[in-house]
């Protein structure tokens, strides 16, 4: 897979060095030859060199155009002989040799793609692809000293070659240099941001100096910059995941590597060590049956938050109102630096001077939606729409925005009449999804984000989402993976990081759920989301007085603020308040009456209070709402209280059975096995007339 890594980073730089423009031709054909859509390159560049009367620089400009697209479709024997039919026209033509050079070593002629390069750089010996190209040859026969000094040549012929970089911190990594690697990756990603290989080889890096968190984060960040082809991030976070005890993640990629490389032995045989150790971490955790019924989202946005999401920032949107486009231009850095009460201050003076200026509004109603002002901002959406009334994007927003102020029908109307105008629209089905969930049509919403997904896979808000709808299902897995994407989409995104640390926490990974919750809350110490978090680690830790301060913030601050009473409620009972705790609970189950964690909860409050048959209600309401190891091992507890010994060891029994699905229960899952060994010796297994039970 390390060669696999190779071919893929050195096809990514010979193609960044192969697509330069060429210089703009009079022709349309030979304009279309050299940078026109893939589909008319081929066409273009055959009726050139056809043409025997078209001078010979168009000829040869031809062949390179037809050459660097047969290397970029990896008909690598078209390339080489375009190439050589322009160095018969031209023998120190130095793009043509370049392009042979490259056609040879992906041919494996190492020797004749070396000779190549160095008559190049005979030519113009500070051609910085010239540089590049044999460097990355040496450092594919992995001769770091002398292609060090061709990246070296490269970057004092033109500093600002991010590829240079790359290629040089590439080689410092494989030789060992980290502290310097780290430098020239660095300093590639400053200069262009959108480079994958940068990412992939410092995350290498990383990878060697220990950081195994950033690793994963720089592999993340390729694989959401590459092509889909790319497989070598993937097997390269997989490997991580696997060593940390994440199976799930890593098997994820693995099966990303094996669907474009179904052949690769070094992904069969990592896939099927890391399936045992999950199988055994699965046995060691007690079985492997449960089930995935649909539970309470472990947190509701606040307002504000919610605004942050569904507004982005608009494109600039044309002003006709010129003296007004200084404050235009200052809103919108100042809502990039959170500064919306600010912004909105600008845009109220442009609007006074001119009502319908669209740009105004657009931005606008982005800042007062972030500020949670959200009636205003949809009348700032109503104004823009009356402007244009087939903007399907408005439509949407203005439709996720009714969604936030929990008029969900009114949203619907809206998206689907963005919809309408515009099938495509990735914001559209995004919208529709968040409409969709309010509803409580989960599936329906799962299947607009796919779809917003498909039509833009950088749409980080709506892994967000599926996110968070997949959390509802009690998908966490599969709610992990989209957080992941999102935060490799988007490094600054505290909803997705926020969330990711909750998913973390209810899968009992302590150290990497309070770094994401940390992280959030040293931006923002009243992310509501965070602070849940903060509050549910507290609660794990038994710190319940501190556990039940942090969700004091959080109760109230939202129209659906289940869990976080819930979760108070869970501390409260653990502090034996149970006064407190039931209040929370009654209120949660007057909202939301088939809450089974809440119908769990209030039944163990119940038992605390020795009123078992209300105890047994809830009990068995919450198992047939959906089943659970906690609310069969509260149910057992109610049984041993009336000394029913043969009901509690079967809901002990069924208990050991089922696999965890958040700390809590692989905890009572613990107290379970216990308590059937000890009831196995007060319980027989049978009786003479067939009856008891058999643990």
């Amino acid at each position: 897979m390390q060669v696999a890594s190779r071919i893929w980073f050195l096809a990514a730089i010979a193609a960044a060095a192969l697509c330069q423009p060429l210089a703009p031709a009079v022709a349309d054909d030979l304009a279309d030859c050299n940078s026109g859509p893939p589909a008319k390159v081929e066409a273009a560049c055959a009726s050139i060199i056809n043409d025997t009367a078209r001078p010979t620089d168009d000829r040869i400009k031809a062949y390179l155009g037809r050459s660097r697209l047969y290397l970029n479709s990896a008909k690598i024997d078209l390339a080489l002989a375009d190439a050589e039919a322009a160095l018969k026209l031209d023998s120190n033509s130095v793009q043509a040799l370049l392009q042979r050079g490259v056609a040879y070593q992906r041919t494996g002629k190492l020797d004749l793609a070396k000779a190549d390069f160095d008559r190049a750089l005979e030519i113009e010996p500070k051609n910085a692809l010239a540089l590049l190209s044999r460097g990355n040859l040496r450092s594919q026969q992995r001769n770091w000293p002398e292609a060090i000094g061709d990246f070296d040549a490269a970057i004092a012929a033109r500093q600002d070659f991010a590829q240079a970089y790359v290629s040089r911190g590439r080689a410092y990594s494989e030789s060992s240099q980290l502290d310097k690697a780290l430098s020239d990756l660095n300093a590639a990603i400053a200069i262009n941001v959108n480079v994958p290989a940068a990412f992939y080889w410092r995350g290498q890096t990383f990878r060697r100096k220990g950081d195994i968190d950033r690793a994963i984060e720089d592999f993340s960040r390729a694989i959401a910059q590459g092509p889909k082809n790319d497989m070598a991030p993937y097997y390269a976070r997989a490997q991580l995941y696997s060593s940390k005890g994440d199976y799930t993640r890593a098997l994820a990629d693995l099966d990303a590597v094996l669907a474009v490389a179904p052949d690769s032995a070094a992904a069969k045989q990592l896939r099927q060590s890391t399936l045992a150790m999950q199988t055994e971490l699965a046995k060691a955790q007690g079985g492997d049956k449960g089930n995935d019924k649909p539970k309470a989202l472990p947190a509701s946005p606040s307002t504000s938050e919610m605004a942050g999401q569904i507004a982005p920032l608009p494109q600039a949107a044309a002003s006709g109102n010129a003296a007004g486009k200084p404050l235009l231009d200052r809103a919108r850095q100042l809502i990039v630096q959170a500064k919306y009460a600010d912004a909105v201050g600008l845009l109220n003076q442009v609007l006074t001077a001119d009502p319908r200026d669209e740009a105004a509004l657009q931005l606008r109603s982005s800042a007062r939606t972030r500020l949670g002002q959200l009636a205003e901002a949809r009348a700032d959406l109503d104004e823009l729409i009356k402007l244009r009334p087939n903007d399907a994007t408005a439509l949407a927003l203005r439709g996720v925005t009714s969604a936030a102020m929990r008029q969900p029908d009114q949203g619907m109307v809206d998206v689907e009449a963005a919809l309408k105008i515009n099938p495509n629209s990735a914001q559209a089905h995004y919208s529709r999804g968040i409409v969709h969930r309010q509803l409580g049509k989960v599936p329906a919403a799962l299947a607009d984000f796919d779809r917003a997904i498909a039509i833009d896979p950088r749409m980080s808000p709506a892994f967000y989402e599926r996110g968070i709808t997949q959390m509802s299902l009690n998908q966490l897995d599969k709610a992990l993976t989209d957080f992941d994407q999102a935060l490799a989409l988007a490094r600054v995104y505290d909803l997705a990081k926020a969330a990711r640390g909750v998913v973390l926490l209810m899968k009992g990974n302590s150290a990497e759920g309070l770094a994401d919750i940390n992280a959030v809350l040293e931006r923002n110490p009243s992310n509501q989301t965070a602070v849940f978090g903060r509050g549910l680690a507290l609660v794990n830790s038994g710190q319940f007085d501190r556990a039940i301060v942090a969700l004091d913030t959080v109760v109230g601050k939202a129209a659906d603020d289940s869990m976080a009473r819930t979760l108070r409620a869970r501390a409260y009972l653990g502090k034996g308040e149970t006064r407190s705790a039931l209040a929370d609970l009654d209120l949660v189950l007057k909202a939301r009456p088939s809450d089974a964690s809440a119908l769990t909860l209030r039944g163990s409050v119940f038992s605390a209070l020795r009123d078992y048959p209300k105890a047994l209600k809830d009990l068995n309401e919450a198992v047939e709402r959906r089943e659970t190891i906690e609310s069969y091992v509260a149910r057992a507890q109610v049984y041993e209280a009336q000394n029913d010994s043969e009901k509690a060891a079967a809901d002990y029994r069924r208990a050991t059975e089922l696999v965890p699905r958040s700390v809590f229960e692989t905890n009572a899952q613990a107290n379970a096995k216990k308590k059937a060994q000890q009831l196995s010796k007060r319980v027989p297994c049978g009786d003479m007339a067939g009856g008891g039970t058999c643990l």
